[in-house]
Parts: C-alpha cells; structure tokens; sequence
C-alpha cells in the first residue's frame, strides 16, 4: 500500500505535532521506513498501514491506497521510459537448459 497524498500525510503529522521519530515509535516501525514512505520509495503491509493510521487517529483508507504508482507519482520511475515505467522494468531472463535434454 502507498501513501494517498504524501503532502497530506506530512501535513497531518505537523497538525498532531509529530516528528516522523515519534510516529515510527508508536507504529512500531524504524523512523527510516517512515522518511521512505514520506518520499514514496517505498510502500506499506497492510498491517503496518493500519498501525500508521491507528497512531494518527484516521482510517487507513484515508491515508492508503492499494493501487500501483503509476510512472508520475513514484520517484523509482522518474525519467524512465513509459514502457519501462509501465512494465515494471521486468527483464527477460535466458531460458535454462531442461535438464536430462540432449
């Protein structure tokens, strides 16, 4: 799960006077999964997206989403091609030789 609006998220942490220290010790997760949330780098649990939205007192939905980052929003895809982008930047692997085959 990702981050709705990072901007957001930032602001309701200013309103309830929280450092991102502060909550990553009550959702019992390290402040740098917190900064890389925050910078849309990284993604949430469905568990620990709820814990985040326990601690500042808001329903997970309200900060979460399930759908993918599309190529605008996540700074991973930046100045990548939309192809890759969209891709997920799957690369093809060689086939392996069956074993047994002559």
């Amino acid at each position: 799960m990702r981050l709705h609006d990072r901007a957001r998220f930032v602001e309701l942490m200013r309103l309830k006077g929280m450092s991102q220290r502060q909550l990553a010790d009550r959702a019992h997760v390290s402040q740098g999964f917190v900064s890389l949330l925050v910078q849309g780098q990284r993604g949430a649990r469905p568990e620990t997206a709820w814990r985040i939205a326990a601690v500042m007192g808001v329903y997970t939905e309200e900060l979460f989403t399930s759908d993918p980052p599309s190529a605008e929003d996540s700074p991973l895809l930046w100045g990548r091609p939309a192809a890759l982008a969209t891709a997920g930047s799957a690369c093809a692997r060689p086939s392996s030789p069956t074993r047994g085959a002559e």
